[in-house]
């Protein structure tokens, strides 16, 4: 199962790795279709990190085409 990066925007930037299983990890379309899950898992982090509670009033996501240097692996 590939594990893709995400960026989340507009307000808020935010980057998430994810397994999805079923997708070309290069075609954003592919991704799209799964927005379901994703937001699932980035409602579940945001819940563990606020649990006094948090509104979400818009949502977009796509493929992260380049991590932050801060965020990057060694």
């Amino acid at each position: 199962m590939p594990k893709i990066r995400l960026q989340m925007t507009p307000e808020m930037e935010m980057k998430m790795e994810l397994e999805v299983e079923g997708i070309d990890p290069d075609r954003d379309w592919d991704v799209q279709q799964h927005k379901a899950e994703v937001y699932a898992e980035f409602e579940r982090r945001m819940q563990a990190a606020f649990p006094e509670g948090l509104r979400i009033y818009s949502f977009e996501f796509g493929l992260d085409r380049g991590w932050h240097d801060e965020l990057k692996d060694d």
